[in-house]
């Protein structure tokens, strides 16, 4: 049985929801780069919030809801191909999209992030979907790197600090991997190695978040170097953050 909600007539939907984990896939339409498609954040949380589901399908039920394909990404207007929502027009969209997954019957809830921009916002729509609006649910949110990191660091796969970056190595190699037509070769010869970037978005500045004026529009639009990217990793990438991804929501209907 497909595990994707848009697929499921309503007493299918019904019929399961009581016992199994709803998954919101958040993500963006955003540039990336000049060589990797808007659509990258969208493709890779989407195929991994389903691919996960159907590796989780035999310890747990997990019903995947269509992936919010529209973000927080006002930091990239400088550039062409950005559809961003402001912060509380995308707060009121995952909350009411929860709410719909709630009247469907689910009580647990899972909002997995692929993209920076909504992750402070999706981590304060769970804390106020319990404790302010009151809803009798369980509910975790959290982007598929993070779930992933200590595995694909463990691994060596890439290093801490690379994963996720953006339009980098990390999610360049993955859409090779999914779509490789959607990688632009002329795109990829205009990028340069970015790695020794030290200031900015992407300094270390350890615990804490830094905004700066004017720094998107300064900069490539994308971090270390894509030019590194291959689908072999993209594949061995994927293969662990779906793995690790497919662990969390049965951890997670163990012990919610």
């Amino acid at each position: 049985m497909t595990v994707l909600l848009a697929e499921m007539t309503r007493e299918q939907i019904k019929r399961l929801a009581p016992n199994a984990i709803a998954v919101l896939p958040t993500a963006s339409i955003e540039q990336h780069g000049p060589h990797a498609p808007v659509i990258t954040d969208t493709l890779l949380c989407g195929t991994v919030a389903q691919r996960a589901a159907e590796q989780a399908a035999a310890r747990a039920q997990v019903v995947v809801a269509p992936v919010l394909c529209y973000g927080n990404s006002h930091h990239h207007r400088p550039f062409a191909g950005v559809l961003s929502l402001t912060s509380k027009t995308y707060m009121t969209a995952v909350t009411e999209i929860l709410e719909g997954l709630v009247l469907s019957g689910f009580r647990k809830l899972i909002v997995l992030n692929g993209h920076g921009g909504n992750t402070d916002s999706n981590n304060v729509v769970g804390l106020d979907f319990v404790n302010g609006l009151g809803h009798d649910v369980a509910i975790a949110t959290g982007a598929y790197w993070d779930i992933a990191r200590p595995a694909l660091v463990e691994k060596g796969l890439m290093p801490s600090n690379r994963i996720p970056g953006h339009a980098g190595r990390f999610e360049t190699s993955m859409v090779m991997a999914l779509r490789p037509e959607l990688i632009d070769s002329e795109g990829m010869a205009q990028v340069q190695d970015q790695s020794k970037v030290t200031k900015g978005l992407f300094g270390d500045l350890t615990g804490a978040t830094v905004q700066i004026h004017g720094t998107w529009a300064a900069g490539a639009g994308y971090t270390d170097n894509p030019a590194e990217s291959s689908a072999e990793e993209g594949n061995a990438l994927l293969e662990v953050v779906v793995g690790r991804v497919a662990d969390f929501y049965v951890t997670f209907d163990q012990t919610t």
